[in-house]
């Protein structure tokens, strides 16, 4: 990653300069890195409707014992 973002800098930032970013930058407040800001790019149609068609197939593939981890996970962290 390159030159940080200050927070002040971040507030004063629209949509499209963040987008408009070559790569993810971190932000810092002060002296302490707080927090990354990663600029998303579109990709074409087609690769943005693979990824979660993508997603939803592996999770398919999830077995029973893996499903009662990821739901043991989620229920640990306050997740529905």
């Amino acid at each position: 990653m390159k030159s940080a973002i200050s927070m002040r800098a971040l507030q004063k930032m629209s949509a499209g300069a963040i987008q408009a970013l070559p790569h993810p930058a971190p932000i810092e407040n002060g002296t302490a890195t707080v927090g990354v800001l990663l600029p998303i790019h579109s990709g074409p149609e087609e690769y943005m409707q693979k990824v979660p068609a993508d997603i939803r197939a592996a999770a398919a593939k999830h077995s029973p014992e893996e499903e009662a981890a990821i739901d043991r996970l989620r229920a640990e962290r306050g997740a529905e």
